[in-house]
């Protein structure tokens, strides 16, 4: 597009009728306030009925004017010249119009001139773009850019890889996020079989296991029960000399098993004492002959006392087997025989009850043991199972990271796969670009995670870094790229082109897109002329 002629009434700065033809590369000078950005207004009025902003509800007539009227004549990309006519009355709306080759027409009838109203703010206005957020900035390229199938990008990753990313993915970012979401359910998963190893060591670190009680009054418990029984039964017994004969018959035995295991004591520590004499003496003599024993001898002798003294330790095991036994028969006999005793009713009543008070007592101090047993019981339990526990656990975090292991890879081929397929669909964007360069996406440095972002650099420096001249530069750099991957063509304005006098815009952009130059010249009124003829005239 070229825009070839502007009219003017009651516009901004120019309250009178102002015109002026334009030419390929127009160059605009004047002092401050004198009307060189009133051109780019009139322009962007004209097609879209706003300022320079997009917002159609400022009024930008003259502030002593009540009408505002702007006219252009205009060539489109195809050859076609055409008249453009807007007209606005500050106070009756009715009055307004829009007029496209001197025919009535609607906002809409303009839009193939120019796509789109913010792409055609973009270029016309250099710093309207920049002034955007980057998710703006980023949708308005990304609308003109060229689809890219990404299959095309996966195939060049080798089998390895594709095999990690089990299929083309559809939404790559999509399935960057869903990695990433895996892998912060697998942390979390890990993060609680840690907490649980933590209590399960404490539960082990903290449980005192404490020794076994034994109840050692079995005994005494069973032969209380057996008196309680006898005193509790009201037939009679035998006759009680007949008991006091059985009586008397098991202490004449248990007396006997005393003095045989008496004398198996003095036997054995005697046979124990000469075996030790011998065993560990260098010359050894028969204790009865006293003659030398050799040392054949000395072994065949030792063995025989020490089968002699085990033949003794055996015996005395039996014997106070037999004494265990005898005696808990003859207080079961001691029990039958008091039974016999003439008693009174009253007094085997107080003996039942003292009976009975004992039992219980010894039955309850048994029940504590084992209730003290049985609570070690369990802490031994309750160790054994956190053992067990922390070994599962572990193993489970063993796996769990294997898993995470394999998020990681799969992510940095996806991230891989990503970064070339951002790379490949800003092909044919980079083409036009010189000394601007446009990142999509930032790696995060806490977890290496590629996030999409919009980052425009110039020279590798952010624009927040940027002098104002190379603002300009870099601002104009994106309008024209913007240009062309859009295919408008539409004019570039290059405002307060004195601030960029080592560039070269004309070189860059002026070979087949019409270039507006503004520029200040102090003192002096607005001036519009066709710069390739002044030119050539300076150079004349």
């Amino acid at each position: 597009m070229k825009i070839t002629y502007l009219k003017t009434i009651g516009f901004r700065k120019f309250e009178d009728v102002f015109e002026t033809d334009l030419y390929p590369v127009t160059e605009i000078t004047g002092g401050n306030t004198k009307g060189k950005t009133n051109i780019l207004y009139a322009i962007v009025w004209a097609f879209l009925g706003t300022n320079l902003t997009g917002d159609d509800k400022v009024w930008l007539g003259n502030k002593n004017s009540d009408n505002c009227f702007v006219e252009l004549h205009f060539e489109d990309n195809l050859g076609h010249t055409h008249t453009l006519a807007r007209y606005k009355n500050k106070y009756n709306n009715s009055k307004n119009f829009l007029m496209l080759d001197e025919r009535n027409a609607e906002q809409k009838d303009l839009q193939s001139f120019y796509c789109d109203k913010k792409l055609f703010l973009s270029i016309l206005n250099p710093n309207y773009f920049l002034s955007k957020k980057p998710s703006e900035q980023k949708a308005i390229i990304n609308s003109y850019l060229p689809n890219v199938d990404i299959k095309v990008v996966y195939d060049r990753l080798d089998e390895q890889e594709k095999a990690y990313l089990e299929g083309c993915p559809k939404d790559i970012a999509k399935y960057i996020q869903e990695l990433n979401d895996d892998k912060k359910i697998y942390e979390d998963k890990i993060k609680n079989l840690q907490g649980k190893i933590e209590y399960a060591q404490n539960v082990i670190d903290n449980t005192l296991i404490e020794k076994e009680k034994t109840f050692e009054k079995e005994e005494e418990l069973n032969l209380e029960r057996q008196q309680l029984s006898f005193l509790q039964n009201d037939k009679e017994s035998n006759n009680k000399e007949k008991q006091e004969t059985i009586v008397e018959n098991l202490n004449n035995q248990i007396l006997q098993l005393e003095n045989q295991v008496q004398n198996l004591d003095t036997k054995m520590k005697a046979g124990k004492s000469k075996y030790l004499s011998i065993k560990n003496e260098p010359i050894s003599y028969c204790p009865v002959c006293k003659q030398k024993i050799e040392n054949e001898s000395k072994i065949t002798t030792i063995k025989n006392m020490k089968k002699e003294l085990e033949g003794y330790f055996e015996s005395k095991i039996k014997l106070e087997k037999q004494l265990s036994d005898l005696k808990g028969q003859i207080m079961t006999e001691k029990c039958k025989l008091y039974s016999l005793q003439g008693i009174s009713k009253e007094e085997k009543a107080k003996q039942i009850s003292i009976s009975q008070d004992k039992i219980v007592s010894l039955e309850q101090e048994k029940l504590e043991i084992e209730k003290y047993n049985n609570s070690i019981k369990f802490k031994q339990k309750s160790i054994n199972d956190a053992k067990n526990d922390i070994s599962i656990f572990r193993n489970n975090i063993k796996e769990l990271n294997k898993t995470i292991e394999n998020i990681k890879e799969t992510k940095s081929i996806a991230q891989k796969l990503y970064i070339n397929y951002l790379e490949e669909k800003m092909k044919s964007a980079t083409i036009h670009l010189k000394n601007v360069s446009i990142k999509y996406y930032k790696v995060l440095k806490e977890d290496g995670v590629i996030k999409e972002d919009f980052i425009i650099l110039y020279n590798g420096n952010e624009l927040k870094n940027l002098s104002r001249s190379e603002t300009i530069a870099c601002s104009l750099e994106l309008c024209n790229m913007l240009n062309k991957v859009a295919k408008t063509n539409l004019p570039l304005f290059i405002d307060d082109s004195e601030s960029c006098a080592d560039y070269n815009f004309l070189e860059d952009y002026a070979s087949d897109t019409q270039v507006l130059i503004s520029r200040v010249q102090k003192g002096q009124d607005l001036k519009i002329t066709n710069y390739k003829n002044e030119a050539m005239q300076i150079a004349a």
